[in-house]
């Protein structure tokens, strides 16, 4: 079948799939649906995230409970639904609402949970926090080499039961050989003294923390599921000039966009990469993506070492390699980000830091100019002995200062954050300059309009600001702690306020530097292993569930994720 057939084909099944038959957002008919959640003595239910699921449940709008326990949710396509309150500590309730024309009504009773259904109302902080070490640095060694892509101790992660099945799925989930060898030696007995078959008899008793108050009621979530079934990393997204969202799916090696209007999904797959319905593993997994001055997409392929230029109008591919001498693995193409003067840069995990200029390209080489940058190598990982991906430095985050033009990078496995100053030449040895931050792990950073750096991170529960001038740091807990796993942050650019990824707390984080105070907003999904953070014009928060392997997560899906922060009742 041609390739054109092929995507007219994608394009039909996604519409049925759907369930829609609108392609113009002004087509789409909205309605609304409101109601009341008590509990089962008839007291109102403050913090429940309610939400209203299509019929295929492939799209879903959620909205959050009030004092009085009343819930609306406004302005939502026309279409079946099935609406769902969930609160921690309770069961969840359900009522089918069928065909809502004009406005539809529902009434939930939450009853509380006992015995396992309690246990399994966990958030992965908590299951995570069960997992005891003989000392911090243990501890932070074993969250910043087994959490890399995906929730400990949920439901999904106790699938292998027998100590044996355990043994081959920890070995080779320490593939980068960075845990500890006096950790290697005791994961196994440790992990399934915790999270075996019936370990959960022997769990503390779960105490579910206060339901959400204040800002966190005024959220609005929507999610769009996304990718296979139990067969989709979507690893990164970007907000496209024309409307669309960009997702990457890094099992499927490919870019899959969704019409948030019209909940169309269409997948352009990566030349010479796998075919989308085969089970073989990826050849080109795409990582990150980036958009453009001009619109068009970049994207990192990180399992072949090569960077891709995806043409939003046309539809067509360039793929190139990442670096002028690539090896057989080609290194491992990361984060990138474009600077002021239009200059791409980008991470690589194995290598170090690379920019071009995407005016630079030579038809007859199919390459770029390719700049290098050799990042310091003293005093990196200690006692890792990592290798792979992880070999010695991963450089990780970065981003452009809008203030200097210079351009900072982290290194998560060095334990350091760095900045390359372009403007100066090459032998100076100020042009690339490293500091070690408070926090450990430090993933996704960004510059806020101010100079600021902030950096999350991702072993020790905290986010940091960096003040480049006077080289002084501030560091702020997050409310859960180690185990949140903040993966990314981002700035809001209208408000300065910090988004923060609650990679293990199935939340989104926002923390304002004025006031010092953190707002939680729960997701309306049991493992949702959230990852980079954009925004769009209206102050909308953007990302993605991208918990690897997908089979972990409640539906099974990756999604794409939209929050409103202040969308009230």
């Amino acid at each position: 079948m041609p390739k054109s057939a092929w995507l007219l084909t994608l394009l039909v099944m996604s519409l049925l799939v759907m369930g829609m038959t609108n392609s113009n957002s002004a087509d789409v008919q909205t309605v609304s649906v409101q109601g009341k959640i008590t509990y089962t003595d008839g007291k109102p239910v403050r913090g429940a995230t309610v939400t209203a699921f299509s019929d295929n449940r492939a799209r879903s709008i959620s909205v959050y409970s009030q004092e009085d326990g009343t819930f609306k949710l406004s302005d939502i396509p026309m279409a079946d639904y099935e609406v769902r309150a969930r609160l921690l500590g309770y069961e969840d309730s359900w009522e089918d609402l069928g065909h809502v024309h004009d406005k539809g009504e529902a009434n939930l009773e939450l009853a509380a949970a006992t015995g396992l259904d309690l246990q399994w109302q966990r958030p992965a902080n908590t299951l995570l926090d069960l997992l005891e070490f003989d000392n911090e640095k243990d501890a932070n060694n074993f969250r910043m080499m087994c959490t890399y892509c995906h929730q400990v101790g949920t439901l999904g992660f106790r699938s292998p039961e027998e100590p044996v099945d355990w043994e081959v799925m920890l070995t080779r989930m320490d593939g980068f050989q960075g845990l500890y060898k006096h950790t290697q030696e005791t994961l196994v007995d440790r992990v399934v003294s915790v999270y075996g078959r019936d370990a959960e008899d022997k769990w503390p008793e779960y105490v579910p923390e206060e339901a959400p108050k204040g800002d966190a009621l005024k959220g609005r979530v929507r999610e769009w599921i996304m990718g296979k079934e139990n067969d989709a990393v979507i690893h990164d997204l970007e907000l496209g000039m024309d409307g669309l969202v960009y997702t990457v799916d890094m099992t499927a090696d490919a870019i899959e966009t969704l019409d948030p209007a019209t909940g169309e999904r269409i997948v352009y797959s990566i030349p010479n990469g796998k075919d989308y319905n085969s089970t073989d593993p990826p050849i080109k997994g795409p990582h990150s993506i980036e958009p453009a001055p001009d619109g068009n997409m970049w994207l990192t392929l990180a399992l072949s070492g090569e960077m891709a230029l995806f043409d939003v109008k046309t539809k067509e591919w360039r793929v190139v390699p990442g670096h002028e001498n690539p090896r057989p693995r080609g290194g491992y193409p990361h984060t990138l980000r474009f600077v002021p003067n239009g200059d791409l840069y980008w991470t690589d995990a194995a290598l170090g830091v690379f920019s071009l200029d995407p005016d630079s390209y030579d038809a007859e080489t199919n390459r770029y100019d390719v700049k290098y940058y050799k990042l310091p190598s003293k005093d990196q990982v200690q006692g890792g002995g990592a290798r792979g991906e992880s070999r010695g430095i991963t450089p990780y985050g970065i981003d452009p200062s809008p203030v200097t033009g210079h351009v900072w990078y982290s290194k998560l496995n060095g334990q350091r954050i760095g900045r390359v100053a372009p403007e100066l030449a090459d032998d100076d040895p100020k042009k690339i300059m490293e500091w070690q931050p408070p926090v450990h792990g430090p993933r996704r950073l960004h510059v806020a309009p101010n100079g600021l750096v902030w950096v999350p991170g991702w072993a020790s529960g905290e986010i940091a600001s960096f003040q480049p001038e006077t080289e002084e740091w501030s560091v702020y807990p997050l409310p859960k702690g180690p185990s949140a796993l903040p993966y990314a942050l981002n700035i809001e650019p209208k408000t300065g306020h910090i988004w923060i990824t609650g990679t293990g707390t199935d939340s989104m984080l926002r923390f304002n530097p004025e006031t010092k105070e953190f707002t939680e907003y729960r997701m309306p999904t049991r493992v949702t292993y959230t990852r980079e953070i954009e925004f769009d014009e209206d102050g909308g928060v953007w990302t993605v569930n991208s918990n690897a392997p997908a089979r972990h997560i409640e539906n099974g899906f990756g999604s794409v994720i939209h929050l409103i922060p202040d969308a009230g009742i």
